[in-house]
């Protein structure tokens, strides 16, 4: 990543923030001189006492600690608090902007990506970003007292001056070396930390099914062998940053015992005084302390362009554009919808899935789609809640293109019940509070009885505020499902979407699960896509889909009367 980029990104963040920045800034660069004064006042006071003036440098003294005294409680205090505030609110706001930002990303970003991968950016990456730029703000105000310091050198030696630029030109050339390895190192290991928090995520969130399979110990081995990887990696960078500061460390030493010996020289040749030795012997010290400021910066600067680069890759949606939305609002639809001319396929090393592909769903009915594995039932419901695009034809629902919706209306009229349902690791309660943080228990409690799960959640010793667990854990799937549904009428969808709903239930639940959807019926527009032919039999319309078209539509009896490959599937059921 160039200079230019980060400075851009810096730019536009923390600008944000530049009153508390530049408050900082200021108590800070005020720390600063009164920091760097006491070399001053500590060659004076050293002068007196030489001269036997003893009461002055008394004076001086008291004068400094009173000086410390306001820096510490005052300035210093007032200006990391500031920054800490910046730093926190620009953090926030990074974080919540790339969230913004992946909760925007289309379907095929969180097949390629890894959950872990994801986190890590909108967590670490922002963290790694403002700490960065805190030691950066601090290392200003520590950079304009040492141009202070480096002035009343010039006026005192111009050869301990030329020393000191040397000493910094060699410095970069040393930096030259070592920091691109710690930048390639690093981005490396961000890499292998992705690919660790998106296992220990996965394995921890399905131990019950790895202890099922007897597999806790293969899967253990593999998160040792990422993590293993990961450690690899950041001891090798370890090991550059020692060399680095090694290194620049052994300069530093050569650099204060030249600085002291010039010193020696130029009072033995009556160049200098003992006042200015003394003060160097401080001073010198500053610019070492600089150096060493400046090698965590540069070391942190090569981790930030990283950082930078991959918060951007989302921000500025260099992998992947948003959805897009229309400005259509229209969140009282009838419901009625039509795939029109539609031709899809997911990549283009793919076959197409549809091709000019027409479908008419009218609301108000209870309507399957069938056929065999592969033929492109998901596809539709893929389509259909806007996880893909069509390549080419149009879906409209109402006769209005479902890109013209704005976010909100899309988002309000379709709602997915699938066969392993989402829910909230949270209670009962609160899997609804998340679609209004004021809904009343009793309209709860009515969405469930329609979904035949209010008995059920009743019974339990805390009833609605039972927790659910990691995934929905503490429910079987048919109890999931029927909460699900529940969702989905508290939603108050037009539309909903039964995504094998009912395929892996037992009789019982499967029984519930379809009263639970005749109840929607009169109301709703309710698709849904079933392999199990049973469980759709009275359905209102049932449509045929075969190498991506449809080649049958009617009632059960009609189809089993009247179409062999209906047929086949059926009686393969039964």
């Amino acid at each position: 990543m160039k200079l230019k980029d980060t400075i851009r990104f810096i730019k536009k963040y923390f600008s944000k923030q530049k009153k508390l920045f530049i408050k900082s800034f200021i108590l800070l660069f005020f720390s600063s001189i009164i920091g760097v004064s006491f070399g001053y006042l500590l060659g004076l006071a050293t002068e007196n006492v030489v001269s036997s003036n003893f009461s002055i440098a008394i004076i001086i003294f008291i004068f400094y600690l009173i000086l410390n005294i306001i820096n510490n409680l005052y300035f210093q205090k007032k200006g990391n608090l500031c920054m800490k505030k910046a730093c926190s609110n620009t953090m926030e706001e990074i974080g919540s902007e790339v969230y913004r930002k992946v909760s925007m990303l289309p379907a095929k970003a969180f097949e390629e990506m890894s959950s872990g991968e994801l986190i890590n950016r909108i967590v670490n990456d922002s963290s790694t970003i403002t700490d960065t730029f805190r030691q950066l703000v601090n290392a200003f105000g520590t950079f304009f007292g040492v141009l202070l310091i480096f002035i009343y050198i010039l006026f005192n030696s111009y050869v301990i001056a030329l020393e000191i630029i040397i000493y910094f030109i060699i410095f970069y050339i040393v930096s030259k070396k070592y920091l691109p390895l710690i930048e390639k190192m690093q981005k490396s290991i961000q890499e292998d930390k992705d690919k660790t928090v998106a296992e220990v995520n996965e394995s921890i969130r399905g131990i019950r099914e790895i202890r099922a399979l007897g597999i806790r110990e293969g899967i253990t081995e593999k998160v040792k062998a990422i993590i293993h990887s990961t450690f690899k990696k950041s001891y090798k960078q370890m090991v550059d940053s020692e060399n680095y500061y090694k290194n620049t460390n052994a300069l530093g030493s050569a650099f204060e015992i030249t600085i002291f010996i010039t010193c020696i020289i130029l009072i033995a040749l009556n160049k200098s005084d003992i006042s200015f030795f003394i003060a160097m012997t401080y001073y010198v010290y500053r610019f070492t302390f600089l150096i060493d400021y400046a090698m965590d910066i540069l070391t942190s600067y090569q981790k930030v362009k990283v950082s930078i680069n991959r918060v951007n890759e989302i921000l500025n949606n260099k992998l992947y554009s948003d959805i897009k939305f229309g400005t259509l609002h229209n969140t009282n639809i009838v419901g009625n919808i039509e795939f029109k001319n539609v031709t899809f396929k997911y990549s283009d090393n793919e076959e197409y899935i549809l091709k000019d592909f027409n479908l008419y769903l009218p609301s108000n009915k209870k309507i399957a789609i069938v056929g065999k594995s592969g033929q492109g039932k998901t596809t539709l419901f893929n389509l259909l809640l806007r996880y893909f695009d069509v390549n080419s034809g149009v879906i409209l629902i109402d006769d209005q293109p479902i890109e013209d919706f704005d976010e909100e209306s899309f988002n309000q009229n379709i709602a997915v019940i699938r066969q392993e349902p989402f829910l909230f690791n949270k209670t009962i309660s609160e899997n609804f509070l998340v679609l209004d943080n004021y809904m009343s228990l009793n309209k709860v409690r009515k969405a469930c009885k329609l979904a035949e799960i209010d008995d059920y959640i009743m019974s339990l010793p805390n009833k609605y505020d039972t927790l659910i667990g990691e995934g929905g854990i503490n429910l079987s799937g048919g109890q999931k499902q029927r909460i699900a549904i529940s969702r989905a009428l508290l939603k108050n969808s037009k539309i909903i979407l039964f995504d094998e709903a009912t395929s892996a239930l037992d009789n019982e639940n499967q029984s519930k699960i379809k009263k639970a959807i005749d109840n929607l019926v009169e109301n709703h527009t309710i698709i849904i896509i079933a392999h199990r032919l049973s469980t759709i039999i009275d359905a209102d319309i049932i449509y045929l889909i075969d190498q991506g078209r449809v080649v049958a539509q009617g009632t059960h009896k009609e189809l089993i009367k009247n179409n062999k490959l209906y047929q086949e599937l059926y009686n393969n059921e039964n």
